[in-house]
């Protein structure tokens, strides 16, 4: 599970649209809570639509300051508890793990309200007597490391807050890497930086989430960085290697049409399944070395900018200033490319619906994402390694109990003339194309009743 908490500072600068984007679509948080929208209700319901996310949850600003939004996926079964101008808190239902509470957190910002603050802490942890996490911005800081530069925050301060923790009976979720998450005047001998947000739990959380970590992450548009918890980093011991898959956008991209043509004239003209795997080689490999080369930039931006954050002398500063910049005009530029990606194939239908365009591009991905199959008895199953047993039992199954008869499948190759296979781009009329669906899941078939009884019934 994946969490993102960030004080956006205000929806309404062009720049933090393209940057919650980018969280969203490199880091994929199953909920995200954003302190200071400075939006109402329906900005936030527009926003919850671009991102993809299921359900939201609005708190309206008050005046010209505050407002909070609260997003989250319908896989994590998060129910509304309570929320004012500071929280919002949700009790999520996991079947494996029980019921637990989560607080998305603003603390006031007003210097004189400190103990308001602290009290409030208080009295959410009274609420409930669960595993419990909050997290966000605190306006706090537990020690006096957690700031850097200029003057030091004044002892009495540190300790109300800390005070206010123990008292919760919270304590810090491990952080790694960067620590700081705000900062004023970088660039200038007057920089300032400090550890205001975070994530805090109390220990029947760490009990159910013992490996949790945090991540401060960057976003040019604030003078916040957003924090990302991973509740679970459970590592992997099985990756597949990932199928080819046809990007309509490579289209925008200048020399693909002269790529495919070449590497289609290229192979063997007498056998058309050969030709399809080298030509799809052809562009994996091209996709790598020439496709996409803003995301790489944009990866690349965001290490630089983690490591310049580092530094602390004004000459780093200067540089992390200009990382800034560029990391927002390379986030603008994608935000670009993808709406592009979506309306290059909407156009020619007619359909110039902007808020469908954002649900077209991302549709694909979840649709193909499986979450849970039933087995033989009709049990829900969820985990990993007990999809992956219902999916093999199936066709063991379906391959001892039958045996296909290969003999009166057509022959594809004798389908394609010689027309179609000197060219990739020569139309198929509607006769070829009602004959190869009818022998398509033929083949489907016998193939996978070849790899089954070759690697499964019979070894």
């Amino acid at each position: 599970m994946s969490l993102v908490a960030w004080n956006c500072r205000g929806l309404g600068s062009p720049s933090t649209i393209p940057d919650l984007k980018y969280l969203v679509r490199h880091f994929n948080p199953n909920l995200l809570f954003l302190s200071e929208t400075l939006a109402h209700r329906n900005k936030i319901e527009e926003l919850r639509f671009l991102l993809g996310y299921d359900c939201c949850l609005p708190v309206d600003r008050i005046g010209r300051g505050g407002g909070l939004a609260l997003f989250w996926r319908n896989s994590l079964n998060c129910q509304l508890v309570d929320f004012s101008n500071n929280h919002i808190t949700v009790e999520l239902n996991e079947i494996s793990l029980g019921t637990w509470r989560l607080t998305g957190y603003y603390g006031y910002p007003n210097g004189g309200r400190r103990t308001a603050a602290w009290n409030f802490l208080r009295h959410l942890s009274d609420q409930f007597t669960g595993p419990w996490f909050i997290f966000g911005d605190f306006n706090d800081i537990l020690d006096a490391h957690e700031k850097r530069g200029r003057t030091t925050r004044a002892p009495w301060l540190i300790n109300g807050f800390r005070q206010a923790v123990l008292d919760s009976g919270l304590s810090d979720v491990l952080v790694e890497g960067y620590p700081f998450t705000w900062f004023k005047s970088l660039g200038t001998s007057r920089a300032v930086e400090e550890r205001l947000d975070r994530a805090l739990a109390n220990n029947l959380w760490f009990n159910l989430f013992p490996n949790a970590i945090v991540e401060t992450l960057v976003a040019p548009a604030s003078d916040h960085y957003p924090i990302h918890v991973t509740v679970a980093p459970i590592p992997r011991h099985y990756v597949s290697k990932r199928n080819f898959r046809y990007e309509n956008a490579w289209h925008l991209e200048p020399g693909f049409t002269d790529l495919v043509t070449n590497s289609w004239q290229e192979h063997s003209p007498h056998n058309i399944i050969p030709k399809l795997f080298s030509c799809a080689e052809d562009m994996s490999v091209w996709q790598k070395s020439d496709c996409h080369k803003l995301r790489i930039d944009i990866d690349d931006c965001r290490k630089q900018l983690q490591e310049a954050r580092i530094g602390s002398s004004g000459e780093d500063q200067v540089c992390m200033f200009e990382l800034r910049k560029r990391m927002q005009r390379l986030l603008s530029q994608n935000d670009a490319y993808w709406r592009q990606r979506a309306k290059t194939h909407w156009y020619r239908d007619g359909d110039r619906n902007t808020k469908f365009f954002h649900a077209l591009a991302t549709a694909r991905r979840k649709v193909n994402r499986i979450t849970s199959l039933d087995d033989e008895v009709g049990n829900k199953i969820t985990n990993e390694q007990g999809m992956q047993n219902v999916a093999r039992q199936y066709f063991v199954d379906i391959f001892q109990q039958q045996h296909s008869d290969f003999s009166s499948v057509i022959n594809v190759s004798r389908m394609l003339n010689s027309r179609m296979l000197s060219s990739p781009c020569t139309p198929i009329s509607a006769r070829d194309l009602m004959g190869i669906s009818r022998v398509s899941s033929s083949i489907f078939g016998i193939y996978v009743a070849m790899i089954f009884s070759r690697n499964v019934v019979g070894g």
